[in-house]
This record gives C-alpha cells, structure tokens and sequence, in this order.
C-alpha cells in the first residue's frame, strides 16, 4: 500500500512540475508574469520578471514557441535590465537591455525579436533612446532611434534579417556656425531696436 501511494505521488510530481522553479528568477521576491501571444503560425507565450522599485524594467524576458517549443531570451544576461518592450504590430517585440553609462546618461541595446520564427537581433547599439516602432508590412518595421542626444536616425529594418536597409538623420543638432549666426542675428536685431529708440526720442524734441 506505501509502495502504490509512494508511486502516486511520484507520478504527480513528474506531471505537475512546480511552474515557479522552472521559470526561477534570478532575483528574490521577484514576480514572473506571463502573456500569451497570437501570431500566424500559433501562440507564442512570453515571460518577463518585474523588477523591484523601478516599474518601467523588468528583467528576463523569454518568449516559447507553444508549436515547436523554442525558446529565445531578451538578453543573454537575465538580471540585464530591459526597458520599452513591446510589440511591433505583429511581426515581433522590441525592447531596449540597458548595457551601461556614457558619463551620467544610461546606454541600451536595441533589440529586436521576429515572430513567430524567435530570431533574435541587435539593432543598434549604445543608443540613448528609442522612439516609436512601426509596422509598416509583414517584413518590414521602421524606428526613430537616438544615439545620442541631438542625434536621431529614421530606420526602416528587415524583421526577417535584423538589417537596416534605410537610415536617414534628422539633423536636431544646431551646429557651431547655426549657432554663431544666431547670436549675430540677435545682437544685430537689437542695435536696430536701439537706433530706433534713439531715432524716435530725436523726433520728439
């Protein structure tokens, strides 16, 4: 009789696997949520760990293919610090891993991960920020992407190949000269308002 229940509890523990150790996060007292994603060639469930006194980041971020089982991971690191992920429409999620500092301002990794394939690309690297992402057709996306302040780029990217096939700047830094030619514009509009002060206290005496 001890023998049967022994193997009875055995074969629950086999088909009841406890769902929080196989999804373990790295960080104590850290919640794992789950999401699950239509796509055209099935359901693709995600899961991603909050992260505790920042709300914007979570932190190991992994997507399993419920058709063949494949899994792929965010970032490699799982305490990486993700930020922005989302979808782009419905070819695929973006998301930014936090990989350091350039002086007091944070740098990230674009990333990109296609559906319902789970291939996995860095889009750009050490950016200051990401703006929006759009669908534009089953392959493609575009993003405004910012590599440093002042320093924005248009792009259009290959979700089948992780490829920038067009990138255009647009140009919000002001140049030395733009600079210059404003300070000179300003200084010479007010000696103007200065002459016509002059010239209209001259007429009224």
């Amino acid at each position: 009789m001890a023998a049967a229940v022994l193997s009875v509890l055995l074969w629950k523990a086999i088909q009841e696997p406890n769902q929080f150790e196989e999804w373990e996060s790295p960080i104590e007292d850290q919640r794992v949520n789950g999401e699950e994603i239509e796509t055209s060639e099935g359901i693709i469930t995600a899961y991603k760990s909050e992260v505790p006194g920042d709300d914007e980041a979570v932190r190991d971020v992994r997507y399993v293919s419920m058709s063949t089982g494949n899994v792929v991971r965010v970032a490699s690191d799982p305490t990486a610090l993700i930020y922005q992920e989302k979808p782009v429409g419905d070819i695929g999620r973006a998301a930014l891993i936090k990989t350091g500092m350039r002086g007091e301002t944070p740098v990230f990794d674009f990333v990109f991960v296609s559906f319902p394939d789970l291939n996995r690309f860095t889009i750009a690297r050490e950016i200051d920020a990401l703006d929006t992402t759009q669908q534009l057709d089953d392959d493609t996306f575009s993003a405004i992407v910012w590599d440093e302040a002042e320093n924005a780029r248009f792009i259009i990217v290959n979700a089948r190949t992780g490829t920038i096939e067009l990138a255009r700047s647009l140009d919000f830094q002001i140049s030395p000269k733009a600079v210059t030619d404003l300070q000179d514009a300003v200084e010479a509009a007010a000696i103007e308002a200065v002459a016509a002060a002059n010239d209209a206290a001259q007429l009224a005496r």
